[in-house]
């Protein structure tokens, strides 16, 4: 079934703390082109730094059709101030949807942000939209974001040596393929409600 045949769907999520919702052309501000420069981002993500400007970001946002492929901020639910973002591609004819996340600035990573909205957001895909599996891949060197995808119940399913070539140098780099099943998240969130502790990661592959 085409893509284009799937309504639009604009995407609101009501957290404890933070909204996660579709981001808009009125999103696009100064201070978010500015989070690709910072280097630990760009490190992690293995991404050129680069100053955008807030007419690039119009472009982004407007390429993303809110079908098959969904851009949604990260905010903070007292003051209304972005934090970040998700981009998640969905494959409607398999129930696979790949993900990626950044928290824009240094000041609002690993203070909790992310383990946060992990509930409500997994919810949203796995429940309310009814797909199947999540996806993600993750630079070895990474290991906050390893940390993260362990700690709530992701597989590792292969490590893939010297497959992506530095943005900044000559270095290559290991690339991790993650997958989580709803099954998998079922299992992962009541043991999470329950106050079981998550097993220790596999040792990869």
């Amino acid at each position: 079934m085409p893509q284009s045949k799937f309504p639009k769907r604009k995407i609101w999520v009501d957290g404890e703390k933070y909204i996660l919702r579709t981001i808009t052309v009125d999103d696009a501000s100064d201070r978010w082109a500015g989070w690709m420069a910072d280097p630990e981002a760009s490190f992690m993500l293995n991404a050129a730094p680069v100053k955008m400007t807030k007419r690039d970001l119009v472009t982004y946002i407007k390429s993303f059709d809110e079908r098959s492929r969904f851009l949604i901020g990260i905010f903070e639910k007292a003051t209304e101030r972005h934090l970040g973002f998700l981009r998640v591609d969905v494959k409607h004819e398999t129930g696979q949807f790949l993900v990626s996340m950044l928290i824009g600035e240094a000041g609002d990573r690993n203070v909790g942000v992310t383990n946060a909205i992990t509930i409500p957001f997994r919810d949203y895909f796995f429940e309310t939209m009814g797909l199947k599996v999540m996806l993600a891949t993750a630079l070895a060197h990474n290991r906050p974001i390893i940390h993260y995808l362990y700690s709530t119940g992701w597989t590792l399913d292969r490590t893939m040596e010297r497959y992506v070539k530095s943005n900044l140098d000559d270095r290559m780099f290991d690339l991790c393929f993650f997958s989580q099943t709803r099954e998998a998240w079922r299992a992962w969130k009541a043991a999470k409600l329950a106050g079981r502790e998550t097993a220790a990661p596999p040792k990869a592959n």
